[in-house]
Order: structure tokens, then sequence, then C-alpha cells
């Protein structure tokens, strides 16, 4: 019988072979495992190989990725780096083999430099080979790290779009003065918080060595400048904003650059300040080429200024953003419309957004309004957009009625009002008035049906009486109907029809103090209901005795009538000082 003793007296003398037998076993198992690992990734690629993608011809497939790429550049809002710092070009070389080697042969790709960090950009400037460059860094934070390896560049750049610190922006210009840009199309540059900044240098004749020949687009926000520098020539956009003290220009300084742009496009300013009339002025500008016009922050003696001495065609794009109007409201137009008699589009539509300190209104060549309101609006129908800053005297919702009238070709069918004020009957009867040819009524925001209602209950006995008398269509969103105003608008269907001017289209979204019995009651009057299904009560809580809280109920249960009397009072409510304010 061996005993522990006689056992462990063999280890020692085992050991060596064991450990020999088990490294040896352990590698071949190591270089099978190796092995398998090769087997597995070439079956992988093999399968990969296989997708439908990989059969794309490499034209297409490079399309892709440059599509990709550009999409990346061009729709990136936040101007900053990816969270790994990679360019989007450089995550599709590691997808697979194929694709890396696709991406590595087409130049294009690397040469989208959006925000690329300063460790790639060699990289991306070798593999981009001599394509021209399109250079977008809206972050000062990563400009700072890189500008002058990236300005070294600049006679390949064909699109320079930056955003730089202003104690930054001396350098930057020196660095883009240090070279011609023959390949430049489009220039952007914005300056972040130049009001904490004084000693900031400005754009002159010798930005790009004064030779940028095919230059077209120019950019300029919170920047100092020489209205005569050689960017300002031939181009056909032109978009300058924020303008400092120091570059604010006289009128005729402004109309001489524009007159170096003679297929002038697109044109943007800011002019908060008041244009200087420096010399007495005779020629206009004539702009024949000129498609839009948007004056930011502008005081209406500027716009009526400038519009004085321009002439482009009367179907231009025209948006304005005002400060507070003041009586002149007619020479604007005068100035805008200087041949109202003439021909030009049909207006067919307008657009009111209303609140307590900005209006708005919009004028459309289509009945319906594709986009969101913007006092810019990219919408091609809208040709007419005019913002302004409310003041005592303007904050009067019929003052777009009185616009209206000044626009010339107008055959209002549509009418969309947005407002968060209290619409008076005066506000519905105007435009009864002056709508004569309205079919639509689209009403939304904050404020509440109950004084078009009561426009629309009045009438005589022939359907020439009745308010609004081509009306065929109403549409409410988020609009709090009144306990029992869902039946007062059966009542009206039913008088309008029997005048011969029914209602034929009712669309109701989002409506609170809604339900499905009265919806079906309208439904018995009106061809076309379109309910979205929305119900939600105006039921107030406990503290307010659980009672209904739309605004009917709520001036029944005070004693003081308080609708009443801002619908029918001379007065305008002060959200400010809670107090009614005489105008």
């Amino acid at each position: 019988m061996m005993t522990l003793s006689n056992s462990l007296d063999i280890i020692p003398r085992m050991g060596s072979s064991v450990i020999e037998h088990c490294d040896t076993t352990r590698g071949h198992v190591d270089k099978d495992i190796a092995a398998l690992a090769e087997s597995l990734r070439g079956r992988r690629s093999r399968r990969i190989s296989l997708s439908y993608i990989s059969w794309l011809p490499l034209e297409i497939l490079t399309t892709i990725f440059t599509y990709i790429v550009e999409e990346d550049t061009f729709k990136s809002h936040t101007g900053t780096p990816r969270p790994n710092g990679a360019p989007i070009s450089m995550i599709i070389t590691h997808v697979c083999r194929h694709w890396r080697q696709v991406a590595l042969e087409c130049p294009t790709l690397w040469a989208y430099l959006n925000c690329v960090p300063a460790n790639c950009l060699d990289m991306m400037l070798e593999r981009s080979k001599k394509i021209a460059l399109v250079v977008i860094y809206r972050s000062p934070g990563s400009l700072r790290k890189c500008f002058q390896q990236i300005l070294s560049q600049l006679p390949r750049i064909k699109l320079l779009q930056l955003c730089s610190y202003p104690w930054d922006v001396n350098r930057i210009l020196d660095c883009l003065s240090s070279q011609s840009a023959p390949l430049l199309q489009s220039f952007k540059f914005s300056v972040a918080g130049k009001s904490n900044f004084r000693a900031m240098g400005s754009i002159s004749d010798a930005v790009f060595k004064g030779r940028a020949p095919v230059l077209r687009s120019v950019e300029l926000v919170e920047c100092t400048f020489s209205w005569t520098s050689c960017i300002f020539s031939g181009l056909r956009t032109l978009d300058v904003r924020r303008i400092g003290s120091a570059s604010y220009p006289t009128l005729s300084q402004l109309l001489s650059t524009l007159r170096r742009m003679p297929e002038l496009e697109q044109l943007t300013l800011g002019l908060s300040s008041r244009i200087s009339e420096d010399t007495e002025l005779s020629d206009r500008v004539s702009l024949t080429q000129l498609k839009s016009i948007a004056l930011d922050a502008c005081t209406l003696r500027n716009a009526v200024s400038l519009f004085s001495y321009l002439a482009f065609p009367v179907d231009v794009k025209i948006a304005l953003n005002l400060a507070p109007i003041g009586s002149c409201l007619s020479d604007l137009f005068s100035a805008m419309h200087k041949d109202p008699d003439g021909s030009g589009p049909i207006i067919r539509s307008m657009r009111a957004s209303l609140s307590y300190h900005t209006f708005g209104v919009q004028f459309g060549t289509s009945t319906a309004f594709k986009s969101k309101y913007s006092w810019d609006p990219h919408d091609d129908d809208i040709l007419l957009s005019i913002q302004f800053k409310c003041s005592s005297s303007t904050r009067k919702p019929p003052i777009i009625f009185d616009m209206c009238q000044m626009v010339p070709h107008r055959q209002i069918q549509s009418l969309f009002v947005t407002s968060s004020l209290v619409l008076r009957e005066n506000f519905w009867r105007v435009g009864s008035s002056d709508l004569p040819e309205l079919e639509n009524i689209q009403l939304s925001g904050a404020c509440n049906m109950r004084s078009l209602i009561t426009v629309l209950q009045s009438g005589g006995t022939q359907s020439s009486d009745m308010a609004y008398p081509s009306l065929r269509a109403l549409e409410f969103e988020n609009i709090d109907f009144g306990c029992g105003e869902a039946e007062e608008l059966q009542d009206i269907a039913i008088m309008r029809a029997g005048h011969g001017v029914g209602i034929h289209e009712l669309r109701l979204v989002k409506c609170r103090n809604l339900v499905d019995d009265r919806v079906q009651f309208l439904k018995e009057v009106v061809t076309d209901v379109d309910w979205d299904g929305h119900e939600e009560g105006l039921v107030g809580g406990s503290g307010s005795g659980g009672g209904c809280l739309c605004h009917i109920c709520r001036d029944e249960s005070s004693g003081e009538d308080y609708m009443q009397a801002l619908l029918h009072s001379d007065y305008d409510y002060d959200p400010d000082s809670d107090a009614y304010s005489e105008d």
C-alpha cells in the first residue's frame, strides 16, 4: 500500500515531464484556436462579401459614401466634433476591408473637413490629395487649435465657414491675407462674443491678397469689415448681420456696394441703427436677378430708405423683422411696390402670428402654408413676411388687415391666425369687410373663438349680409371650446346653409372641452368634419371647486363678466402690470 509520503516522493520525479507535456499540448491548442479564429474571420468576411451592398458597382458605393459625408457636413447644426473625434470618412473605413479600400481610393471623401480634430488633419489632407476642400468649423474652440494648419491650404479651399473667438480674429485675418483663394466660392465668417473684445481687426482689401475670382457667396456675422473690400464684388448671395458701429454703412456706401453685384440673388442685411443719407441720391440700384431680400432687426425708416433706391423683379420674396413700426407704414409698401397696378403674382393666403410683444403677418401665392411660422420663411410661396415689435399704439390685431389692403394683387382666400391675445369682435368684423373672397379660416393658439362665433352669428336676411359670405371651411387647433359653443357652431352652420353660404368643411385638432356627442351633432350639419378624437375637459381641481374652467363658465362664476370687458373695451390688457392700460 502506497502511503502519502511515498506519493509525495514521486511528484518531483515526474514534475518536469508533466510541465513539458502541458506546455506542448497548450501550444497545439493555441494554434488550433488561432486557426479557428482565422477561419471564422475569413468566413465572416466571406459572409459580408455576399451582402447585397457589397455587389454594388464601385461608382454607386462611392456615391453613397459621398452623400453620407456631405449630409454630415452640411446638416450638422452643433458644429462640434464627434465624441470619439473621428471624421465620418474614417468611420467608414472601419466597417470592412472592402469599404476601406473603396474609401481610401476616393479622395473626395477626405476633402470635407467638418470640425476635424487637429490630430486627424494631416491624414485628411493627405488622403484628399489635390481635391478642392470644404472647410466648416462652427465651433470657435475647435477652430483655434488648428486654423493655421487649415488656412495653409487656402488655395485649395472652395467653401470656408469659420466661427472664431474675438481674440483669434487678428491671427486668422493674417492667415486669410497671406494667400490668394482662386477656388473659393463661399466664405462665411462669424465672431462669438464680440461685445467683450475691442481690439479686433477688420476684413479689408488685403484679404485673400485681393484675389478670389470665383467668390459668389459671403456671410459675415459680428465682424468688422470695409465695404470696399474685394469680397463684396460679383456676389450672388450676401448676408451681413449684427454690424458693428465701425462697419456701419451710410446709404451711399451700401448702394455703391450693391452696384458691384449686378447678379445678386439673395440679400440679407441687419440694419438696426439708422442709415445716414450722407449725399443726395438719385439713381436706383438695379438688381434684376434678385430672388429674395431679408432685413433683420431693421428699423422701418431704414427699410423705406433702402427699398426706395432698389429696383428688383415683382416676384422677389421679401422678409422683414422690424423694430416697432410707426405712422409711415404706407411709405414702406409704396417703396416695396413701386408699380402696384402692374402685373405680379396673385396673393391668395394670409397668415398672422400675434403675441403681446410681437406681430407677424405673411402673404402667400398658395392657399396653404407648407411650413411653420418663421419671420424669414423658406417656403417659396410666401412672397411677403413682416414681423414687428409691438408698442402700445400698434398692439391692435386689426392692423394686419390694414397691411393687407396695401398688398397689390390680393385675392385672399385663406386666413391663418395664431394668437395668444384675446381677439375682439372688431378684429373679425374688419376681416369680414376687408376679405370678401375669404373661403377658409384657421384659428389656433391660446385665444378663444368667442368673438368669431359672435360675428358669424350676425347677419341679415340676405346672403350678402352674412359675415364672411364666401366662407366654406373652418379649422380650429389647440382651441378651448366654451360650454355651448359647439352647439352655437352647429346653429351657425344651419343658418348659413339656409342662406346658401354653408360651411362644408370643419377641422378640429387638439381642441379641449369637446366630446364625441357634440362632434356628432356637428357632423349632422357639416358635410366634412375632420376630428382627431382628442377629448380633454376643462374641469378644475379641488382648489377651484371642481367646476368647469372654460371662459364662459369662468365669466358666469365671476361677477365682473371679465371676458366681455376684454372683448368690448377700448383698453389693452397688460400682463406685465396685471392691469388695464389705455392706448
